[in-house]
């Protein structure tokens, strides 16, 4: 037996299946990585948004608002109660025996004078911001045409349009063009232009009202307020010429740093009656000292946020040119860096607008006359912006799912069902128009949820929704309104309803059919869940798998019909083969070359102690990878006999 030298490894080249698995899953990790840094610093941006929006609101300001209403309103007061307030005896009542008392704070409940609340409301924690007025527009007499059949019985009216017919004339007590020019001491009687006044026009329930007006600026004492209603009551200061009346005032709660814009409007339309309308709008102009640093960082975070962004998206408009505006996500990016911009301007712009209204307030010490319309109509657009954009940036995050297919379901449902939805919407519109119209000739003269088309448009889709008063309705009209009713109940409700969610469920199925075919190599959430359970031993299995066995390569030849070619050829390799083995094994060996050893002999016990180890591992069922070494071998062995 001649001694054997112990194996020596050789090189040998990867397999390509393994390297082209190996290569995969090392992009899909790079991958993840660029996924997991793109989703952390989106996170941390929409903290940012989140922090800059909420700390804009305060939880305080729905509590000032109640405690607002309840002091001057009065609600639950059969006789003072704001909302019942339909003529004008109940006005005046209401302005003599409520309104003093909620302006100015009265004497305390042991009947202590309240010397040092001097400025305060009647609720002793809001600092009014200047004095209250009261405001009053009027139209022109003879604004309006009365009827050919009726001039004989009335000879004159006033109306709408507003803005065309508003009075601007001075007048003396009582209405009475006379004496006008001498009366300098009444300046409720003496008209005054939203740009002296420093005002804006304001929207109602029944119009749009103009900036200015007849100002009646408020004592700052409860019974010269009584005098001063008392005594405009008495001149018959609202008459039929009146269409609006404002009370207005700003107010400062020292307790939770917030101000209040408060403005309850009176309404006197040529039909009769009173319209009542109060809004309570509190805002913060200025951040508490304790977490004034935290919010001007986030902002300067946010500030640099857009700027990159708008950077990213100037490159990628210049790079892609009309192929950018085919992605409707950027349309996406693009709103959220409009509202932004517009955002920043907006508060610049408060924050200049709160200057000067402080400023003004420190020099006068709350003694003139301080408007916060404009402010408070910037805040609240402000408002609107950081709505938008809080909405915008976390509608985004689906976005950042976009690598699990079951996660854009929704968004292929949706662009798969676009086509037919259009469709529908306009059969929609069409059939809900025509109902709406239907139930606002019927019963828009009877209930007030139909007197007007958006009132109507919103009751009738209340119906979808099996929100109605069906007694109500057949009491407005017996016998046309149900029949409407039912037909519409049958079309809209039972027909068009389902029409649409047939619609999506088709194209949801559709999308869910062509994700199931698709291949799993993408399931980059898939992928990085599996990773964060292996770093983290969450899970089933704790072990990384494997790379699985790679798939035959094209190049590959295995026995059969399709390779006699290579068949052939595989005498000269053999001979190279046993060169290769010549020099590994025997090259730097003198002592076997002296005994002459039978190199073929040598050979044939080589492979077979290689066949003998790779049949002992490979067990009593070996497959077919593994089965084909050893016919190669043995292929190897017979045709070198042969040759």
């Amino acid at each position: 037996m001649y001694p054997v030298r112990a194996h020596k490894a050789a090189y040998k080249p990867p397999d390509k299946g393994n390297l082209k698995v190996a290569r995969d899953y090392r992009v899909k990790e790079i991958k993840m990585f660029e996924i997991l840094r793109e989703i952390s610093i989106y996170l941390f941006f929409l903290w940012i948004v989140w922090v800059v929006s909420y700390s804009q609101r305060d939880p305080a300001a729905f509590h000032v608002q109640e405690s607002l209403r309840a002091h001057f309103l009065a609600p639950g007061d059969w006789y003072l109660d704001f909302e019942e307030i339909y003529r004008h005896e109940r006005f005046w009542n209401w302005t003599e025996k409520v309104l003093p008392y909620a302006l100015i704070a009265d004497k305390w409940y042991n009947g202590a004078d309240p010397n040092d609340m001097k400025g305060f409301l009647g609720d002793r924690v809001n600092r009014r911001l200047g004095p209250a007025w009261m405001r009053q527009i009027r139209v022109v007499p003879g604004s309006c045409n009365v009827s050919e059949y009726m001039r004989s019985l009335v000879d004159e009216c006033a109306d709408w349009p507003l803005y065309s017919a508003e009075e601007r004339r001075r007048f003396a007590p009582g209405w009475k063009l006379e004496g006008a020019d001498v009366n300098e001491d009444r300046p409720e009687y003496h008209h005054k232009s939203g740009s002296e006044m420093n005002s804006l026009p304001y929207w109602g329930r029944l119009g749009l009202y103009p900036s200015g007006g007849y100002y009646l600026m408020f004592d700052e004492s409860i019974q010269g307020v009584i005098d001063q209603l008392e005594k405009l009551k008495q001149e018959l200061w609202i008459d039929h010429y009146t269409r609006a009346i404002f009370i207005e005032f700003s107010a400062y709660n020292p307790y939770v740093n917030l101000y209040s814009i408060c403005t309850m409007l009176f309404e006197f339309p040529g039909s009769g009656g009173i319209h009542r309308f109060a809004r309570f709008d509190t805002i913060r102009l200025d951040e508490a000292e304790d977490f004034e640093v935290v919010k001007i960082v986030c902002e300067c975070i946010f500030t640099l946020f857009i700027l990159y962004f708008l950077i990213r998206e100037i490159l990628g408009i210049v790079k892609q040119k009309r192929e950018y505006f085919t992605e409707p996500w950027n349309y996406c990016e693009l709103l959220i860096i409009v509202f932004s911009l517009a955002s920043i301007v907006l508060f610049f712009l408060r924050l200049t607008l709160a200057n000067g209204i402080l400023e003004t307030f420190r020099e006068t010490q709350g003694k003139q006359y301080i408007t916060m319309q404009y402010i408070n109509n910037t805040d609240e657009l402000l408002g609107y912006m950081l709505a938008f954009v809080c909405f915008l940036a976390t509608m985004k995050m689906l976005r950042l799912l976009r690598f699990n297919r079951r996660m854009s379901l929704l968004g292929n449902t949706l662009v798969v069902a676009a086509r037919d939805l259009l469709a529908f919407t306009i059969i929609f519109g069409i059939v809900f128009t025509a109902f709406t119209l239907v139930f606002l000739l019927l019963l828009g003269t009877n209930l007030p949820d139909y007197s007007t088309f958006l009132r109507s448009a919103e009751s009738s889709f209340s119906m979808i929704l099996n929100k109605f008063s069906f007694q109500e309705m057949r009491m407005a009209s017996p016998v046309i309104a149900p029949i409407f009713f039912f037909c519409f109940a049958i079309i809209c409700t039972f027909i068009l309803i389902n029409m649409f969610l047939t619609i999506i469920i088709t194209a949801f199925t559709i999308v869910k059919h062509d994700a199931d075919k698709q291949s799993n190599e993408y399931e980059m959430v898939d992928f990085i869940l599996r990773r964060f359970k292996f770093w983290t031993g969450a899970g089933k299995s704790k072990v990384e798998p494997a790379y699985s066995k790679a798939e035959p390569a094209d190049d590959d030849c295995v026995v059969s019909d399709n390779c006699g070619d290579q068949v052939e050829n595989l005498p000269v390799k053999v001979d190279k083969l046993i060169t290769y083995i010549e020099k590994i094994y025997f090259a730097k060996d003198k002592a076997m070359s002296t005994e002459k050893i039978d190199k073929h002999t040598f050979l044939r016990a080589t492979i077979a102690q290689e066949l003998s180890g790779a049949n002992s591992q490979q067990g009593a069922g070996p497959s077919l990878a593994s089965a084909r070494p050893v016919r190669s071998l043995s292929l190897v062995i017979l045709v070198r006999e042969r040759h």
